[in-house]
């Protein structure tokens, strides 16, 4: 319990929305319009959908969200001048790779980024799935659930597309892993109580 208190209360740090004192919201709904700070978990008949994404990514190919349907996605915004992302991106690596048996698939949403730098990041965090390329932000603000300034953030989407898990701030590594797995089980999303 205090593990999963403390995850969330890390702090995203890297914009301006999600800073220092900003509620927490843990193992409940919240409305689409809260942004605070934590990981929130949504009831089935309460999962919104989100835009489909799409884009090219920096390996120079292209991604997009409608192409898989049928899995549980995590969509995790990210950038190489983020300090906080540092520290999760070999987290989100590793669980992409325990979770990658289940069907559960991966993408990153490199923000306003340098694409040298970007690489470089992904590679040395051992993040070896998908990372779109969002040079301008637009995907990023079409993401109404997350802050269009405050990253990390991550969404894990359910099968049908719809959101099941959010987090703002940095991942913890035990309390995402039972998040994703809980959603790839194809059971209720758990969180922290």
């Amino acid at each position: 319990m205090a593990s999963a208190a403390a995850a969330c209360l890390l702090l995203a740090g890297c914009g301006t929305a999600g800073t220092a004192g900003s509620p927490v919201r843990t193992g409940t709904s919240a409305a689409p319009s809260d942004q605070s700070v934590g990981v929130t978990v949504y009831p089935a008949e309460q999962r919104a959908s989100i835009p489909d994404v799409s884009g090219p990514t920096l390996d120079g190919g292209s991604w997009t969200l409608s192409g898989q349907r049928g899995h549980v996605v995590v969509l995790n915004v990210w950038a190489s001048w983020c300090e906080p992302c540092r520290a999760e991106s070999p987290v989100l690596a590793a669980v992409a790779r325990a979770t990658a048996a289940a069907g559960v698939r991966f993408v990153g949403i490199d923000e306003q980024d340098r694409p040298d730098a970007a690489r470089a990041f992904a590679t040395s965090a051992g993040a070896t799935y998908p990372h779109v390329v969002d040079a301008d932000g637009m995907l990023l603000r079409s993401l109404r659930l997350v802050p269009s300034s405050g990253i990390p953030s991550t969404l894990v989407l359910d099968g049908t597309g719809h959101v099941a898990a959010r987090v703002i701030g940095a991942v913890d590594a035990a309390t995402f892993a039972d998040l994703v797995r809980s959603v790839a089980a194809g059971g209720p999303a758990t969180g922290p109580a």
